[in-house]
């Protein structure tokens, strides 16, 4: 016999499907058609000839624990040392601020985008992205198709 007052023990648990639609990704909103690594805010941007190139830094403001990992006078001295004919066209090289969200799970110091978009201009780019000296970075020893912007 039925007893309408028992409760069901699957409610509110995985089994009846708790959870299941909230996973932990990186928005990617329909409205703008960049990918998180083009989405940039609140920069500024320095120009610099280096070896007779002129080079665009692009940098973005920091979060209070966040720090990069090197200056805009370092990378122009570790230019400053490659013969020019290494990087070609390369003349956008950008200091980034992730997102806790894109911290968490697409972490990585740096990365090189063969064609990046940047104020109506397409050509390479180097990513040196800001790291939180408080957190350890953790990668996973498994490399898959998903991970391809880490």
């Amino acid at each position: 016999m039925r007893n309408p007052t028992r409760r069901n023990r699957n409610i509110g648990t995985s089994k009846q499907g708790h959870g299941k639609d909230n996973k932990l990704t990186i928005p990617y909103p329909a409205v703008v058609e960049k990918s998180f690594i083009e989405r940039l805010s609140d920069y500024h941007k320095e120009n610099r000839t280096i070896n007779g190139n002129n080079f665009k830094f692009v940098i973005e403001t920091t979060r209070e624990n966040s720090a990069h990992a090197c200056t805009v006078d370092d990378i122009a001295e570790i230019i400053r040392h490659i013969p020019p004919e290494d990087y070609q066209d390369l003349n956008l090289i950008i200091l980034r601020q992730p997102k806790r969200k894109e911290e968490i799970l697409a972490s990585v110091w740096g990365r090189l985008i063969y064609s990046y978009d940047f104020e109506g201009t397409n050509g390479p780019a180097i990513m040196l992205e800001a790291i939180d000296s408080d957190k350890t970075l953790k990668w996973t020893k498994h490399l898959t198709p998903e991970k391809r912007w880490s």
